[in-house]
């Protein structure tokens, strides 16, 4: 079967039909295009901004490979396209854990197996890759991920429910009283769509040398690719499950895309003489009106993006972070504070919001650097 692209008519586009608007609109477009061309890999990655959400695209092919691997499964296919010629397509899914939780497992899916996947498209015409929504096997079972953004399925008119589309009963939030439990993003969380994750920082308060490194920004040298991590704040703030566990004299964190373990002491006052550095950094933390201060200093020299992407950190980074609970225990708001003398005029502060979410067992952390490239190598339509 011949790849097909539907075109959902849901989706309301503002179009103008007076020709001196549509060639402003063009040339906005191509200027824009020029100067993110090189951000693509880094929105496909994690930003997932260069997928098409108001189409879909039905392969129906026979998968050549099924990496299941972090940060990110990616499936191979093989598919006729319209003119009876063999193309390779790249199909980009979820995390593991995230996958999981949809029914998936490493043995999903194996090379030979016939299967219809359903996505959606990349802006580049002529890349052969989606992002899945959903799979349907050679026995008929269809495997579903949480891909589309809830404000596109409000677009589209769609309601989703979570229980219908993985065979796994949504288990219950319990509400957190002591900051314990795991915790996601809320939607429109500000906290992380303030930060610039994958793209730079705009209008941040950058000294020459923090100025300089944003100029060289290159996109390709995210560290992301090489398997390395950026540390605080990047660490509390990417979209990704955070466990939180509560003990006496300390709170544990850990993430469920990273190796670092975060422990906030609260039995210590002040930090000690010596601090052993790290990408973590040591963290004292007390309460101060029900709310749970934390102050971390301690981190490696010259962190590549430490601050945020393009800028690096120095080892005077310091962050300070306020969270505070909700009064039903299901919610906690977040303000972090970047400080750096090195790259930063004066500090950075940004506020949001987490959400508690169902406990799910962690896995550790094995990222795969062949993975973490893989989108950077997209097949190209046959011609």
């Amino acid at each position: 079967m011949r790849p097909k692209t539907e075109s959902t008519s849901d989706v309301l586009l503002f179009r103008k039909s007076s020709l001196s608007f549509r060639l402003k609109f063009l040339t906005i477009v191509v200027i824009f295009c020029v100067l993110l061309l090189n951000a693509s890999p880094v929105m496909s990655h994690h930003g997932r901004s260069n997928f098409l959400y108001d189409e879909t695209v039905t392969l129906e092919g026979k998968v050549i490979k099924f990496k299941w691997k972090n940060p990110h499964s990616y499936i191979e296919m093989q598919v006729v396209n319209q003119n009876n010629l063999t193309e390779n397509w790249l199909i980009e899914g979820g995390t593991i854990v995230s996958s999981k939780k949809h029914g998936w497992k490493k043995g999903s899916l194996k090379a030979g197996d016939n299967v219809v996947a359903v996505g959606f498209p990349d802006r580049n015409p002529n890349k052969n890759s989606i992002l899945l929504e959903h799979i349907v096997l050679a026995d008929g079972k269809i495997l579903y991920l949480s891909t589309t953004p809830p404000s596109v399925l409000r677009a589209r008119g769609i309601t989703r429910d979570r229980e219908n589309l993985s065979s796994i009963n949504k288990p219950p939030v319990p509400p957190s009283m002591d900051y314990s439990g795991t915790w996601d993003r809320s939607p429109g969380n500000g906290v992380k769509t303030g930060y610039a994750l994958f793209t730079p920082p705009r209008n941040w308060p950058l000294t020459p040398l923090g100025e300089a490194e944003l100029a060289k920004f290159n996109d390709l040298e995210n560290p992301w690719f090489d398997c390395l991590e950026r540390g605080l704040p990047f660490y509390s703030l990417y979209p990704y499950f955070h466990q939180w566990k509560r003990f006496e004299d300390r709170i544990e964190i850990i993430s469920q895309q990273s190796i670092l373990v975060r422990t906030l002491y609260l039995n210590q006052d002040t930090h000690p003489n010596q601090i052993e550095p790290s990408h973590a950094g040591h963290s004292i933390a007390h309460f101060d009106d029900g709310s749970l201060v934390v102050d971390t200093i301690g981190f490696h020299d010259f962190v590549k993006w430490g601050i945020a992407a393009g800028v690096d950190a120095s080892g005077q980074k310091r962050i300070k972070e306020r969270y505070t609970l909700s009064e039903d225990g299901l919610g906690m708001t977040v303000s972090i504070t970047i400080e750096d003398p090195v790259y930063l005029t004066e500090p950075v502060t940004i506020n949001g919001s987490d959400r508690k979410v169902a406990d799910i067992p962690f896995e550790p952390y094995d990222c795969d650097v062949e993975i973490a490239r893989k989108h950077l190598f997209v097949p190209l339509k046959t011609p």
